[in-house]
């Protein structure tokens, strides 16, 4: 059972504006990468210029490949996907209000809102799409899923969770909204799932509105 935990500072929970498609492309390349297949990162440097623009305005360039960049991969996927202004400054947070609080640090041992609600929540079937999409959001880029955490864990006590691209973040909207979803009996925080859920949907309209994937970090 998950516990207020009032001893130990959790980490917080941010949900940052992600820009494109790129990541889901770069993941795909750096694993394979990772596992002793060909180096295509040049490719994809020639396919998404507005990635390569992005790397090049930090120094980096994929032109010569991983063995180009001294970045770890988290840093790379961060710096690649977190959405910039015109002038490279970073976007403006999906919201800057009490959603963002309450989900950046949720009341329990390890202060994620995401993993309580993938714990808590019934869904309508089993490994239904809303399920698939929750665990991309939270564990997407970690060891749960990946089986390793080099995509995960970066730089400067970096430590990405996951991401939703701009299409499915309306689908997790719909589903979160529209879906027979239940609360387990056994959740522990009264009324929990629910205050979370409404928080996500703000965050996630605000993300729709503006055409924006989600990447989820904590720090």
């Amino acid at each position: 059972m998950e516990s207020l935990d009032t001893g130990v500072v959790t980490p917080f929970h941010t949900f940052d504006p992600l820009q494109g498609m790129s990541i889901v492309a770069l993941v795909e390349q750096l694993e394979e990468i990772r596992s002793g297949g060909d180096d295509q990162l040049a490719k994809l440097s020639n396919k998404d210029l507005d990635l390569e623009t992005k790397l090049q305005a930090e120094g980096v360039s994929l032109s010569d490949g991983r063995k180009g960049i001294s970045w770890d991969d988290a840093t790379l996927l961060f710096v690649a996907g977190r959405a910039i202004e015109t002038d490279g400054g970073p976007a403006e947070p999906l919201e800057r209000g009490i959603s963002m609080e309450r989900l950046g640090r949720f009341p329990t041992s390890n202060g994620n809102a995401i993993g309580y609600l993938r714990e808590f929540l019934i869904p309508e079937n089993d490994g239904d799409p809303g399920v698939q999409l929750l665990t991309q959001l939270d564990a997407g880029l970690r060891h749960e899923v990946r089986g390793h955490d080099e995509l995960s864990i970066g730089f400067g006590g970096l430590i990405l969770h996951g991401w939703l691209t701009s299409d499915e973040v309306p689908q997790l909207r719909n589903y979160l909204e529209k879906s027979i979803w239940k609360v387990a009996k056994s959740e522990p925080l009264d009324g929990g799932v629910r205050e979370i859920v409404r928080h996500l949907l703000i965050i996630l309209k605000s993300a729709e509105k503006r055409n924006m994937g989600i990447l989820m970090r904590a720090h």
